[in-house]
């Protein structure tokens, strides 16, 4: 086990990102985002000295204890019990580093994964089984296309029903354009994305936010905005490519020229990007697979639908709880503010 030091955060991050259990949110890079949070990385190594597992973690401080965070870690061969075993220990260092009260990591293991599921317990993780669905840092519910590598896009557009062909060529034959902007195109974006979030209830990130994401990631950060043929902003997304799979991230669209059916034209820039970088997969993220969950939601699965995809359910949380009195009073006190925020 090793606390990796920072300037050899690169060499994680060539791992991470060429793993099959690799994610964005486990790049180091991740940490010029979450620049509120501070952040460790833990490897293990095999006999050559070459990195065969990792984690990157989240840490921020809540009251006089922290909070660690693995999004989407580890990353390593989740059937290789003494590299997870290694992981673990590096983590529990880093509790007692950050006096952390609690540990969360949420890898990308499916609901019925039996087999992985029982393995982290083994090593020693918790796990709240169907969480309800406010419950959980990330959605355990996800739309994703997983069936992209080795298509091009003549494949990909055969592969969706009739009338979404249809609706993926309209925009650009009634004038509308799809441009990769970047920060270019992040005044138009967030001025969409602030109106979106004020329609559908959910919370606004600060502009700097965007900022960071798309100088931290870099070429992996692409912030998209289809206009009108008069030049009107119609609707954004900001989408981050790495280890495989191309995630839309954030999106945006305005109640005018809907009739142009702008968000299609900026779901097929999105998908080619995915198949221009080789990716297996595209993740259109969060969805509510049923109203009582979440009525907007479960409003935007009803578009995502049309991209013949499927709702991919993740197992949730695992845990380590290092103070349980503290872990319980945070928990009360974050149920209250989410039952108050979801009214």
């Amino acid at each position: 086990m090793e606390i990796l030091a920072k300037d050899k955060y690169e060499e994680f991050d060539r791992f991470c990102d060429a793993h099959p259990h690799g994610a964005f949110q486990q790049s180091p890079r991740w940490g010029l985002v979450k620049t509120e949070w501070d952040n460790e990385v833990v490897v293990s190594r095999n006999t050559e000295g070459e990195i065969v597992g990792g984690i990157f973690v989240l840490i921020r401080k809540i009251g006089i204890k922290s909070m660690m965070y693995a999004c989407r870690g580890p990353v390593c061969d989740y059937t290789d019990k003494a590299v997870v075993k290694d992981l673990m220990d590096g983590v529990k260092q880093l509790a007692k580093k950050y006096k952390a009260y609690i540990f969360i990591m949420d890898p990308l293991v499916m609901v019925d994964d039996d087999e992985t599921i029982a393995f982290f317990k083994e090593c020693g993780l918790k796990i709240k089984e169907h969480a309800p669905f406010f419950d959980t840092i990330q959605p355990r519910y996800n739309y994703m296309l997983r069936y992209l590598k080795g298509m091009d896009e003549d494949a990909l557009m055969k592969a969706m029903n009739r009338d979404t062909r249809y609706y993926l060529r309209y925009p650009e034959k009634k004038g509308v354009v799809c441009k990769n902007l970047g920060l270019d195109g992040l005044d138009d974006f967030y001025r969409i994305y602030s109106e979106t979030g004020v329609r559908q209830n959910f919370t606004v990130r600060p502009k700097e936010y965007f900022v960071k994401m798309l100088n931290g990631l870099g070429d992996n950060c692409r912030l998209y905005m289809c206009y009108s043929p008069e030049g009107e902003a119609l609707c954004g997304g900001v989408a981050v490519q790495y280890a495989g799979t191309t995630s839309h991230v954030y999106g945006c669209s305005n109640d005018k020229l809907r009739n142009l059916r702008p968000t299609y034209l900026l779901q097929k820039y999105l998908m080619n990007w995915a198949l221009e970088g080789g990716c297996h997969t595209y993740d259109m993220q969060g969805v509510a697979p049923r109203p009582e969950d979440s009525e907007a939601l479960y409003r935007i699965l009803d578009f995502k639908s049309n991209f013949t995809g499927e709702i991919v359910e993740t197992a949730g949380e695992f845990t380590i709880t290092f103070d349980s009195l503290y872990a319980k009073a945070i928990d009360t006190a974050l149920k209250i503010r989410s039952k108050i925020k979801h009214r």
